[in-house]
């Protein structure tokens, strides 16, 4: 084992000690708390730098931390431990196995850049250098913000239990990240879709998507019970949600995101006509499969009745568009923002698309949908070509 060799010590009265130590290739700084009142053992805390002016600055920096809270805080907690301490015991507003599955996905962006590192030496800069890694690597902005908050959170809980003084990541500097803005399919582009030669399942959510907005998780928990083809009737009532069970079991019928998401919608004819058309092909499937068909009552099964995964769902999507010559980026959602957009296009207040797409309120409508909205204010030009007409 290398020898600790210490080297060109200096001192400060009350200020500690900076020396080099060889076997760490280093400068070690040391500070005096005193003796312990039990073991009457003297009781002194290090830090590491790379230079001596560094070393200096993160004693002065110890000193400050006892000035204000009057203790040190343990140095021996990493940044992957406190990290999964979050994940062991997460905030309740992770009510969702999804918001958990997400954030375990953030951890290992952590874990993997800075996890072995001493939380109590993790700097800002450090921080800021595995965000920006994240960027240089594609990474969306969503997933960034994520990362860092995930890594604020957990050294807030190490704040909280005296592990650390400083929350470092919460001074980070997000780095500039692509930002995937969603997109509307114009009437040309569906139409390009709709030309294909698709399954009843696959004409009926596409249109169903366009024509009123529903979200994706809204059309794949749809029940026929909640569709009466006779009156042209669709209610919005659950949502197909993940859980965390195995396998398709985890495939469950959930609350719906907001109280207002619960909705009664007209269906236009197109839709009616295409959920019918898939009422038959599945009523042909029930009998050629018989005990064995999984009669789940979803709109939107397979072939054999049970609920589909999501991710299957915008994998053949992006197929489709591919097929109808529109480029592989899209995804099931745009359908929703689609129908936002042609509303908007036709005039329609936003109060009423709010309502269609089960909005709290139009404010909500007009932040997620504003590239989707019509930004031509007519009102005011109808109102005076009314009032006063053409000029002579």
């Amino acid at each position: 084992m290398a020898s600790k060799r210490k080297t060109g010590g200096r001192s400060r009265r009350g200020g500690g000690t900076v020396f080099w130590e060889e076997g760490r290739g280093c400068y070690v700084g040391l500070l005096s708390l005193g003796r312990d009142p039990e073991t009457r053992r003297r009781k002194r805390v290090k830090v590491y730098a790379d230079s001596e002016a560094e070393c200096w600055e993160r004693l002065d920096q110890l000193r400050e931390e006892i000035r204000r809270t009057g203790i040190v805080a343990r140095r021996d907690t990493d940044v992957e431990g406190a990290v999964r301490a979050v994940l062991d015991s997460p905030p309740q507003e992770w009510r969702s196995p999804v918001t958990l599955r997400v954030n375990r996905a953030y951890a290992q962006h952590i874990i993997t850049a800075v996890g072995k590192t001493r939380l109590a030496r993790l700097t800002a800069g450090q921080v800021d250098a595995m965000l920006a890694a994240m960027a240089r690597q594609g990474a969306s902005r969503r997933t960034i913000s994520g990362t860092r908050g995930l890594l604020v959170l957990a050294i807030r809980r190490a704040e909280r239990d005296n592990i650390v003084a400083r929350n470092v990541a919460a001074v980070s500097v997000m780095p500039a990240a692509p930002t995937r803005e969603s997109k509307a399919l114009t009437l040309e582009q569906v139409g390009a879709l709709l030309a294909l030669d698709l399954t009843p399942w696959w004409r009926a959510l596409i249109t169903t998507g366009v024509m009123t907005g529903l979200r994706p998780g809204e059309m794949l928990g749809l029940r026929w019970e909640d569709t009466d083809l006779d009156t042209s009737v669709l209610r919005v009532r659950q949502a197909l949600k993940q859980g965390s069970g195995q396998g398709r079991a985890s495939l469950t019928p959930g609350a719906l995101k907001t109280q207002q998401s619960r909705r009664t919608l007209r269906m236009p004819a197109p839709v009616r006509s295409a959920l019918a058309a898939l009422r038959r092909e599945q009523a042909a499937d029930r009998l050629r499969l018989g005990e064995f068909y999984i009669a789940s009552g979803l709109v939107f099964a397979d072939s054999a009745g049970r609920p589909v995964w999501p991710q299957d769902v915008g994998r053949a999507f992006k197929s489709l568009c591919e097929q109808a010559g529109l480029g592989r980026d899209w995804q099931v959602r745009e359908l929703r923002h689609t129908f936002v957009s042609q509303m908007s296009q036709a005039g329609v207040d936003l109060e009423v698309i709010a309502d269609h797409v089960g909005h709290t309120n139009s404010n909500v409508t007009r932040a997620v949908y504003r590239h989707q909205l019509a930004d031509e204010i007519g009102t005011a030009a109808q109102v005076f070509d009314r009032l006063y007409g053409e000029p002579s």
